[in-house]
Order: C-alpha cells, then sequence, then structure tokens
C-alpha cells in the first residue's frame, strides 16, 4: 500500500493544472479514473516478469523499496527509494517523436535514516525525454542518475546519490514474489476499487552508505512493492497505515489500514518457504498503542498487530526521531523494530498525519 494520494496532488502542482480533455483539471479526478485509462478489477492477473515494467494504459504506479541494514560495528540504517509514474492521458504512447511530452510525469524519493536522524530527497521529470522510464527486459527503473537496475546474476542494483548521503546497494531476491489480495488485485475500500499489487517480501542487501561524507559498508534486508492502479482513494478516506515486517522465524508480514468512515483493513502472511496467504479484516488486528509528538504533530508511533491463527501478537515501533519525507506533501516513512511474541525489524509508512 503507498502513496497515490499524494503523488497526484504533487502531479497537480507539476502539471499546472493544465487544461486537457482527457483528464480534467478538478480534484474529482482523486475518484474515478478519467476516460480512457484501464482500472485494476478483481480477475485480472499479474504476469512476470513482464509487470516489472510500465503500464502507460494506467493512471498511476510505483516501484517501492524499503531496507533495514546495518553496519559492521552494528550501527542501524534504513533505507526507502520509491518511484511514482502518473499518466496525464493512457498511452501507449508509440508514434510520439522523442521531446518534452506532457504525456506522463515522473517522481523519485529517497531516503536514508538512522536513529534520530532521517535525509530526504526527491526528484521529478516529466514524460518523453527519456530522463525517467521503466523497462522490464532488462528491468531497469531510473530517474536521472537514481537508478535500480537488474543483472544477468538474477541480482538487482541500486544507486542514488544526493546532497549528504548516497547509497550503492546490490539485491538479491530470497523469495519469490507474492501476489497480494486477491490473486494480485488487492481492494482498497468495501465498496470497491483498488489496484494490482505483488511484492517480493525478502531481498538479502549488500552494500554501502555515505552520510556526510562517512561510508559504512552494510547488509541485511529489504521488501519490494510493485504497484499500478488508475483510481485513487475514496472521497470519505483520509490516509493510511502501512507496514511491512521481517520475523526472526523467518515470515514475513504486509499489513495495511486505509482511514475512513469505515476503515478497511487488508494483509499478506507470507511463511519462511516463500508461500503466502491473505488476511482479510477477520484475521488480524492492527491498533495504534502510543503517540509522539513529532515537529508537524502528534503520530502514532508504537502499533499492535495481532493475528491470533498464525500465533502473532506484535508490538511495532518506530526508531526514535521524526521520520518525514518532506516532499511537496508530508508523510512518515521510517523503519521499525519488532517485539512481543516473535522479534523483528522493517518499515512504517503513514499518510494523512501532522499539522
Amino acid at each position: 500500500m503507498n502513496s497515490a494520494i499524494r503523488f497526484l496532488l504533487i502531479v497537480l502542482l507539476l502539471a499546472g493544472c493544465e487544461e486537457r480533455a482527457d483528464t480534467g483539471n478538478s480534484m474529482s479526478a482523486l475518484n474515478e479514473p478519467p476516460a480512457g485509462f484501464r482500472q485494476a478489477a478483481p480477475g485480472m492477473s499479474v504476469s512476470l516478469p513482464a509487470d516489472l515494467g510500465a503500464h502507460p494504459e494506467y493512471r498511476l504506479e510505483w516501484w517501492y523499496l524499503t531496507a533495514t541494514l546495518r553496519s559492521a560495528d552494528g550501527e542501524r540504517f534504513g533505507v526507502q527509494w520509491t518511484l511514482f509514474r502518473n499518466g496525464l492521458r493512457p498511452g501507449p504512447f508509440e508514434g510520439e517523436e522523442p521531446g518534452w511530452q506532457l504525456d506522463e510525469l515522473w517522481l523519485a524519493h529517497a531516503a536514508l535514516s538512522r536513529p534520530g536522524e532521517h535525509r530526504f530527497a526527491d526528484r521529478a521529470a516529466r514524460g518523453g525525454t527519456g530522463q525517467a522510464g521503466v523497462t522490464a527486459h532488462p528491468f531497469n527503473a531510473w530517474i536521472d542518475h537514481w537508478q535500480l537496475a537488474g543483472t544477468e546474476q538474477g541480482k538487482w542494483t541500486l544507486a542514488v546519490d544526493d546532497e549528504g548521503f548516497s547509497y550503492r546497494l546490490q539485491l538479491r531476491p530470497v523469495l519469490p514474489p507474492i501476489l497480494n489480495g486477491e490473486q494480485g488485485f488487492s481492494a482498497k475500500s468495501a465498496g470497491g476499487g483498488g489496484s494490482m499489487y505483488f511484492s517480493y517480501p525478502q531481498l538479502a542487501i549488500e552494500g554501502e552508505v555515505q552520510i556526510d561524507g562517512e561510508r559504512f559498508a552494510v547488509s541485511g534486508q529489504g521488501w519490494f512493492d510493485r504497484e499500478w492502479s488508475s483510481q485513487y482513494l475514496k472521497a470519505d478516506q483520509t490516509g493510511w497505515d502501512w507496514m511491512a515486517l521481517h520475523l526472526e522465524d523467518g515470515r514475513h508480514l504486509m499489513a495495511f489500514r486505509v482511514r475512513g468512515d469505515e476503515d478497511f483493513y487488508s494483509g499478506t502472511l507470507v511463511a519462511a518457504d516463500g508461500s503466502a496467504r491473505t488476511l482479510t479484516a477477520e484475521e488480524f488486528t492492527l491498533q495504534p498503542l502510543e503517540t509522539r509528538n513529532s515537529r508537524y504533530g502528534e503520530v502514532p508511533v508504537v502499533w499492535q498487530l495481532q493475528v491470533p491463527s498464525a500465533g502473532l501478537d506484535l508490538e511495532v515501533q518506530s526508531w526514535p526521531g521524526d521520520y518525514w519525507n518532506l516532499g511537496a506533501l508530508r508523510y512518515w516513512e521510517g523503519p521499525v523494530t519488532v517485539s512481543g511474541s516473535h522479534t523483528g525489524e522493517g518499515y512504517l509508512e503513514m499518510t494523512g498525519y501532522g499539522n
């Protein structure tokens, strides 16, 4: 579950709310996809590796990585990298001359965190210039010099450089990709609507991070999400809480809550052997236990996540500090530790909080 609302608003700012007959320029686009765009729906399927590539017939999609890493002396780091694509009119865009096209917009977020410290940077690009894009064969997702790319050995490399921080990481999928929701269709409300959504639940990671000129050799694990849709949150929905966790017994767990007049819950539990099952709202509970007075107001930073059928009663706690990504819209994105019935680590994303 990720950043549709925040990206749409950024897109509206970048596009200058230009008049286009096929997209419109009002916030009504939040609820229904404009004419011509496809919409994710139950019964659709995921095809790999093709669906690692871009989907210009959809309005919004993203490639999203989070990772918890440690240096040789035990210092902890968190890494987030996300590439977004927003279509301003439906593709494919075959036959167009290369150039500065207003067909789609790209945005990337990069963050490097450690306890009590958070660095964030973003980049934006318009379609048609080759400044940003994604290919499936071979897999390559880039914007300017930021890049997540596959190798012939079946691994990925992630390279990010920005003022004050950078990382060079090698990522190896340990488990096969899993389908979230109903065979890859992930509902976001009881009344319909959602996205196509698959994940690589465990990536073994090693490489180097740099912060203020100091370099650290690191290793750890990560979670990768791939999601696409043409529909945004419902009018009554105000934000979401999403987490992806790696447990010490080899299991992995993703759960989210979309907040609204009636909260909507969904999740995926991945066994150590890579088999996965969808969790419905009746099978787990996710509720905040404690808040933190952050720089932008109160945010929930301690959560209880219970899955009785799986013997899980977890307390999920944010690292000390503020983990606001300060782009055109603020949202919380930071590492967490897990205690309770099982220990572990992971990432927490929250939108719709703060002043």
